[in-house]
């Protein structure tokens, strides 16, 4: 009995041996390397795919040794072995396994599908790679891909199956492992892309550790968090990510982010403690379209007006660049939009998150570059292509593996998916 069960794996064992010393013998015949790792590449892709069918043969042979599934109070009847084609990473794998009923209830069952995990026409590892890729780049770039790295092949609207399956949940952020005494600097902001009721704004928050000491380095950790939920929804999102990134522990917290009104509010709320910064590129641009206004564009002039307002404000008196602008207005400069009496009213609206001097002094960034280079690199990349619109279920599963993939918690969710899996009785 031993030595029939063993016939198979050395039948298998003496086969691959012979094809490796044929390679071995035939490698004077390979003209160039790429040529030899092309055919080599190609023997263990075959290879790992016949011994993953076997092992997994003889595992379901194993397991269908043990009782027969019950049902209705006794056991279900043996009916007849059927096939089944599951495309893996190593290529397709074919087996047999039992198929069993239940005469009173009619109830089927295969109970090697529990153990095999296996849903759909996939393995759970392809699921895998389908949904990493697709989160990176748009279904069609990420189904070549797959084919042309991997070997596997699928149509785009099998890929979107998988990613809703993948992305449906919005897994709860990892809990950090230790107590967290740097710096921490949230920025907040907003990009629009193309849903199925039209254009939502995407509300974006990155984070990442500071050190206020060393002004000069870069930004660490950078984690981000994203939805087109509305501003009292995203709070709790926002603040949910902020707790995984210690704010209750970090030794001081800045907010920076441009003047939309909904980042402030929330800011307070959340932060009240922490430093609030108004973005410095955009202040510069509210100056630079007050200065054309007052001298026009292209003049000398308002450059040189600009430089002076940049400075006074990197000086900290902003109440300075404030009264110029109600002068100009006083005087008659303005212009039907009223751009210089608005631009003072921002000035004054902001004043607390004005004291650029402060800033710098603390070491503090005063630009809030990571988000909106987020909202290009996490939203824009993925979700803002020409002749794109998502559905509202869709977008949101790509939106959460995207942002699993970037935040570095890909493991949380595959680990979450593994755990979903049938598994046997």
């Amino acid at each position: 009995m031993i030595a029939q069960q063993q016939q198979p794996r050395q039948q298998w064992v003496e086969r691959m041996a012979a094809e490796v010393e044929q390679l071995w013998q035939g490698v004077d015949q390979v003209e160039t390397a790429d040529a030899l790792e092309e055919t080599v590449r190609q023997w263990a892709a075959r290879a790992g795919r016949q011994l993953l069918q076997a092992l997994c043969q003889e595992a379901v042979r194993r397991r269908e040794r043990q009782r027969p599934p019950r049902c209705c109070g006794g056991a279900m009847d043996y009916h007849s072995r059927r096939w089944r084609t599951v495309k893996t990473l190593l290529g397709d794998v074919r087996l047999r396994r039992r198929y069993y009923r239940c005469l009173p209830c009619g109830r089927s069952l295969f109970p090697a599908d529990g153990w095999l995990g296996w849903r759909g026409d996939f393995s759970h590892r392809v699921q895998e790679a389908v949904a990493w890729e697709c989160a990176g780049v748009p279904y069609r770039e990420a189904v070549k891909s797959l084919e042309k790295l991997a070997g596997i092949a699928l149509s785009v609207d099998a890929a979107e199956t998988i990613v809703r399956r993948w992305g449906k949940e919005e897994l709860g952020p990892a809990p950090y492992a230790e107590r967290v005494e740097r710096d921490l600097v949230i920025e907040i902001d907003g990009a629009k892309t193309h849903l199925e009721d039209g254009w939502r704004e995407i509300k974006v928050g990155a984070y990442f550790s500071w050190d206020c000491a060393n002004p000069e380095a870069k930004p660490e950790a950078v984690t981000y968090t994203a939805d087109w939920e509305s501003a009292e929804q995203f709070r709790d999102t926002l603040w949910q990510e902020a707790v995984v990134r210690a704010v209750t522990t970090a030794r001081c917290v800045a907010v920076i982010g441009d003047g939309a009104p909904w980042i402030w509010e929330m800011a307070g709320h959340l932060f009240p403690y922490a430093t609030q910064v108004l973005d410095w590129y955009h202040l510069t641009e509210h100056l630079w379209t007050a200065a054309k206004v007052a001298h026009g564009d292209g003049r000398p002039e308002t450059a040189a007006l600009v430089d002076r307002w940049k400075a006074e404000m990197r000086e900290g008196r902003s109440e300075g660049v404030e009264e110029d602008l109600r002068e100009l207005v006083a005087s008659g400069t303005d212009d039907g939009e009223r751009t210089l009496r608005k631009c003072a009213d921002y000035l004054r609206t902001h004043q607390s998150r004005l004291r650029y001097h402060r800033f710098r002094a603390d070491g503090w960034p005063i630009g809030s570059g990571v988000v909106e280079g987020a909202c290009k690199h996490v939203i824009g990349l993925r979700f803002k292509r020409q002749s794109t619109r998502w559905t509202k279920a869709g977008a949101r599963a790509v939106l959460h593996l995207r942002l699993d993939r970037l935040n570095d918690r890909w493991d949380q969710r595959r680990d979450h998916i593994f755990r979903q899996l049938p598994r046997a009785a």
